[in-house]
């Protein structure tokens, strides 16, 4: 069995088709080969799952043993770019990963002004119900906001370094505080701050997308 998870840069559902099952050696020795390449995680995740794709595409046509790996896979590598087939997987990669980028931001934005009000609720000790209905409702925020900033990072993570972003992210959250503090109750600008930090994000992040190849 393969260990999945060891590779960072795999995209956690990607895995070798069941189908093809016999080509496991030959998907680790591809997956270990990429693991050690100086490739951009995004470069590796779109050779790793254009592999599982083949194989799952020939195991249906039940032409699985025509599939072998070259010796030198750098050849390989270099074939599979050219193919009209891993362009069409590349792009749809590609979209997905703009779109993972979207939704996990517009969550982050909407959890995190869950968060930033319930802060202020206990700083002024002013609940919109009580401290235990705000508090539960304050905690799911965190577990959706935890989980949702992990999503983004990974999908950044493929493709540019992601301290810009947490520069940007946390930028936003401290001014969004300080609002906070500065401002009357009545003037709140938490949301509107979170979603042009978000924009700006997602303009930054589809260029570096679009600029991206293999």
């Amino acid at each position: 069995m393969i260990d999945y998870t060891k590779y960072k840069w795999l995209d956690i559902q990607s895995s070798l088709p069941e189908s093809a099952s016999s080509k496991e050696k030959e998907a680790k020795r591809l997956l270990d080969t990429l693991d050690k390449k100086d490739y951009s995680p995004g470069k590796k995740n779109i050779l790793a799952n254009y592999y599982f794709d083949q194989c799952a595409k020939y195991a249906q046509e039940g032409r699985l043993d025509q599939i072998k790996l070259d010796s030198n896979l750098s050849r390989d590598f270099r074939s599979w770019s050219k193919s009209q087939s891993f362009k069409k997987l590349e792009q749809q990669i590609l979209s997905n990963d703009k779109g993972k980028f979207v939704m996990s931001g517009i969550v982050i934005v909407m959890t995190g002004t869950l968060i930033l009000f319930f802060l202020m609720a206990i700083l002024t000790e002013n609940f919109l119900v009580n401290i235990w209905v705000d508090g539960i409702v304050g905690a799911l925020a965190l577990v959706f906001f935890y989980r949702n900033m992990k999503i983004k990072y990974r999908v950044i993570k493929k493709y540019a370094p992601a301290k810009d972003y947490l520069y940007l992210d946390i930028a936003s959250f401290v001014l969004c505080i300080l609002l906070k503090i500065w401002l009357p109750v009545s003037f709140d600008f938490s949301l509107i701050i979170l979603f042009i930090t978000h924009y700006i994000s997602k303009k930054k992040f589809d260029k570096t997308v679009d600029g991206f190849s293999i």
